[in-house]
């Protein structure tokens, strides 16, 4: 093997790590979308369950300032909705950009694993060639060596 090659797998072994980064960073944001998408769901579990409960509590008649205290707390879930949805969005977003970065990291591991097979081929062309040379020069001389041995029993 030669420092080409053992240079190149030294490349890929690091795009290997950094694939394998990758791809845990992708499933880390997976988890945060997913926690925030169940964070929304229990608030807006919350909010139907608490709306249910008020309903029918106001059906048997409540006073003006329990409705209004009922009302700002109903405005504070929907706000409390409103950002989990903003941090689902962020999420996402995250998790968009974490599959673009693992996608570039299998690239350029493709790459530089088409490069070392390529120069692993190359390299082997260039071996067959060597030897090939060396089989044709060994045979030239043989040839050679008897030309000159036929020669000399010509002559006695």
């Amino acid at each position: 093997m030669s420092v080409n090659l053992k240079s190149l797998g030294i490349v890929i072994d690091l795009a290997t790590r950094l694939r394998d980064e990758a791809g845990t960073m992708v499933a880390a944001a997976m988890r945060d979308l997913t926690q925030a998408t169940q964070q929304l769901q229990q608030l807006t579990d919350y909010a139907n369950d608490g709306e249910a409960k008020w309903r029918a509590r106001a059906a048997e008649g409540v006073t003006v300032a329990l409705m209004q205290h009922q009302r700002a707390f109903a405005e504070k879930i929907q706000q409390a909705v409103d950002f989990q949805v903003n941090v689902i969005k962020q999420k996402e977003t995250a998790l968009d950009a974490t599959r673009r970065h693992l996608q570039e990291k299998e690239q350029a591991l493709a790459t530089l694993k088409k490069v070392a097979e390529r120069t692993r081929l190359a390299q082997q062309v260039a071996e067959h060639k060597r030897s090939q040379k060396q089989t044709d020069e060994m045979a030239m001389s043989m040839l050679a060596y008897q030309r000159r041995e036929n020669e000399q029993e010509f002559l006695i």
